[in-house]
């Protein structure tokens, strides 16, 4: 995806949701794609996205050392 870079991917889907949440509360736009097998559900990853020229500032967020 041009002009977005892959932040995290799981294959849990819950643990990509709760990353997106955190970049969410830090007012950090995001993307989640989701690229389970549809047959199955369980064979694939979970994707999260960001604007490429926000990755370094999701990637602080994510890592809980944002600036007190």
């Amino acid at each position: 995806m041009e002009g977005w870079t892959l932040i995290f991917s799981d294959s849990q889907s819950f643990s990509v949701e709760l990353r997106k949440n955190q970049l969410d509360a830090a007012g950090i736009q995001s993307l989640l794609l989701n690229k389970r097998d549809s047959s199955y559900g369980m064979f694939g990853p979970v994707e999260l996205w960001v604007p490429s020229p926000m990755t370094e500032q999701a990637k602080t967020a994510l890592s809980g050392s944002g600036p007190n």
